[in-house]
């Protein structure tokens, strides 16, 4: 299997509000990818120019980052024709490689556009590198630039950066020089396009968790409703836990729960709703092990927001007083 390392350069609206596409905020301008074998060696490069159709004028801030010309881009291809060309020269047997997840959403955003419509495969999983560079060198959420990693490993640069071909190639030497072989079991899963039935769901069990993505619900009672949502198994051994803390929320768009497998310890669970069209939503379910400061956080983050519910009932209930009260001057002035 080989990875196609690929980068995406893209134009953004010029004419202010005027002409803005909501269903493509970002228009691809280029495709730029390096193959890379399993031994990690670059043997091919694929870079193609798109001509735009949405926002034809180069954003200012995008010409001066990426250095593109109107005129070069007059001279680019169709964007069906690229991506036609792009995805044969994949191949069959790879798997993409990016750094962070915006890439391959708004490939996909502009190919629905074009009417591209789920062109790639279903589940789509792909290389993070930049979360796996984070989960190496830092604490797993700092997102650190392309930029910033190669100058943290002391990749030569003998590239300009935010070109397509230039930015993938780096992202390969990333991949070269730090210890990929630890963490390259740890594959993203793309949500562009989510579990439209309950036997589409996609559910895999990584070294210290799970991930459930679900299909569509219309309501939360639906979606707590269901077994594999609301019931905390182990994520090492699948039994059912002790229930420590069960589901709570802090702003209805996540939960978090605590439970206590007796063979393997504390588990905290998250669930991620990510809204769809029109009123439905899907969830991302992820049971992770944790320790007795990861369990103690979870205890906190519950009172947390208990204490801002309570804060925030003594505010309405202050306001509700001092109604009261100017009701009731006015009631004496009229006397």
């Amino acid at each position: 299997m080989d990875y196609i390392v690929m980068d995406l350069e893209w134009n953004q609206n010029p004419y202010g509000k005027d002409n803005f596409h909501s269903d493509m905020p970002f228009e691809i301008i280029e495709v730029g990818a390096v193959r890379v074998n399993e031994d990690r060696e670059i043997f091919d490069s694929f870079q193609q120019v798109i001509r735009p159709r949405v926002y034809k004028k180069l954003h200012y801030k995008i010409q001066e980052i990426t250095h593109f010309t109107n005129e070069e881009l007059s001279h680019g291809k169709d964007f069906r024709k690229v991506i036609g060309e792009f995805l044969e020269w994949c191949g069959d047997d790879y798997i993409f490689c990016t750094w962070g997840s915006m890439d391959l959403t708004e490939l996909q955003k502009n190919m629905k556009h074009y009417k591209m419509e789920r062109v790639l495969d279903f589940p789509l999983f792909y290389v993070d590198l930049q979360k796996m560079f984070s989960l190496r060198y830092d604490d797993g959420h700092i997102k650190r630039t392309l930029t910033s990693a190669v100058e943290y490993l002391k990749i030569q640069e003998d590239a300009e950066f935010h070109r397509a071909l230039s930015d993938a190639y780096y992202t390969a030497r990333v991949m070269q020089t730090m210890d990929f072989e630890k963490y390259k079991e740890r594959l993203s899963i793309d949500t562009f396009y989510s579990p439209r039935i309950k036997e589409e769901e996609i559910f895999v069990r990584f070294d210290e968790y799970t991930k459930l993505i679900t299909r569509e619900f219309l309501s939360k009672d639906e979606m707590f409703a269901d077994n594999n949502i609301k019931e905390l198994r182990c994520n090492v051994c699948d039994k059912p836990m002790e229930v420590l803390i069960d589901w709570f929320s802090d702003s209805g768009k996540s939960y978090y729960c605590l439970g206590k497998c007796p063979e393997h310890g504390y588990k905290r669970g998250k669930i991620k709703i990510k809204k769809l069209e029109e009123d439905s939503f899907f969830a991302i379910k992820i049971m992770k092990s944790t320790d007795a400061e990861g369990a103690k956080s979870i205890y906190e983050k519950q009172e947390s927001i208990r204490e801002k519910r309570r804060e925030r009932r003594q505010k309405s209930l202050d306001k509700e007083i001092i109604v009261d009260e100017l009701w009731d001057e006015s009631d004496d002035d009229d006397d």
